[in-house]
C-alpha cells in the first residue's frame, strides 16, 4: 500500500494510512471541531446520521505559505454537507456538497491494528477530473498532515505539501 490516493472506480478515489493512535483517539481528530481544524477543517459535527457536517476551511490555520497557483481553493469557505453514517469509533461518512448542486460521499473506516489504527478514506461520485485531482492531493496531504499531529510531531506545512502533491497528481492524471 502506499500513501498515494488511488482510483478504484472511474468516480471513486481511496487512499490509507497507518496511525499510531487507538481509534478513539483518531475518531476524535475526525469530530472534534477543535482538532479537526489542526489537519483539515474546523466546524461543527453533528453526531447522527441526517445531521449536519461543517466544513469550515480556512487553510492560513495550516500553513504560513500563500496557495499554490494550482490551488484553486485558497480562500476560506464554509460547506455544508450531511452525516451518512456515524458509528463511533469505526465509521463517519458524509456528503459533501459539490457546486453543481449534488454532492460527493466521503467515508472514513478505522479499524484497530498493531496498537494503532488503519484509516481507510473512500471519497465517491467524484465525477469531475479537476476537482478528483485536487481531492486526492488535498486528501493526502491533509491525511499527512493528521498523521504528523497524532504522531506528536508539528504538523508541516500545508500549501507547500499540498502545492508539490497537486503537482504529482496532476502529472499522474495526465500520464493515464
Amino acid at each position: 500500500m502506499t500513501d498515494y490516493a488511488h482510483l478504484t472506480a472511474p468516480a471513486t478515489l481511496e487512499i490509507y494510512r497507518s496511525l499510531p493512535a487507538a481509534p478513539e483517539r483518531v475518531w476524535q481528530y475526525l469530530t472534534d471541531p477543535q482538532l479537526r481544524q489542526q489537519w483539515f477543517c474546523g466546524g461543527p459535527t453533528g453526531s447522527a446520521a441526517g445531521e449536519e457536517f461543517v466544513m469550515d476551511f480556512d487553510h492560513s490555520r495550516l500553513s504560513t505559505s500563500p496557495p499554490p497557483e494550482n490551488a484553486g481553493c485558497g480562500d476560506p469557505v464554509v460547506m455544508r454537507g450531511t452525516i451518512v453514517r456515524f458509528n463511533p469509533p469505526h465509521e463517519l461518512a458524509y456528503e459533501w456538497p459539490d457546486e453543481h448542486g449534488g454532492g460527493t460521499l466521503v467515508t472514513i473506516r478505522l479499524t484497530a491494528e498493531d496498537g494503532g489504527t488503519q484509516l481507510h478514506l473512500q471519497h465517491s461520485r467524484l465525477t469531475n477530473p479537476t476537482f478528483r485531482t485536487a481531492a486526492s492531493a488535498g486528501w493526502h496531504a491533509h491525511l499527512d498532515l493528521l498523521c504528523d499531529l497524532i504522531s506528536g510531531n508539528t504538523a508541516r506545512d500545508f500549501w507547500q505539501h499540498y502545492g508539490s502533491l497537486k503537482r504529482e497528481y496532476d502529472e499522474r492524471e495526465a500520464a493515464v
